[in-house]
């Protein structure tokens, strides 16, 4: 079973996801939500393989 190859649009959701879970990061961090702020920066970092794996499959020949 092959990867389809991502389209542009599925590289811009990615990136919108990324910058709402940097912006939680930022408020969460802010109010003291240690708990919060630490399960965000998982996420963050999930999210962030997602991009590298988008433009792998972009790129893709």
């Amino acid at each position: 079973m092959s990867l389809k190859p991502a389209t542009a649009h599925d590289a811009l959701d990615v990136l919108r996801a990324i910058d709402h879970l940097r912006e939680a990061r930022r408020l969460l961090k802010r109010c003291g939500a240690t708990k919060a702020t630490n399960k965000v920066r998982r996420a963050l970092k999930s999210a962030e393989g997602a991009e590298r794996h988008i433009q792998h499959r972009r790129y893709r020949t």
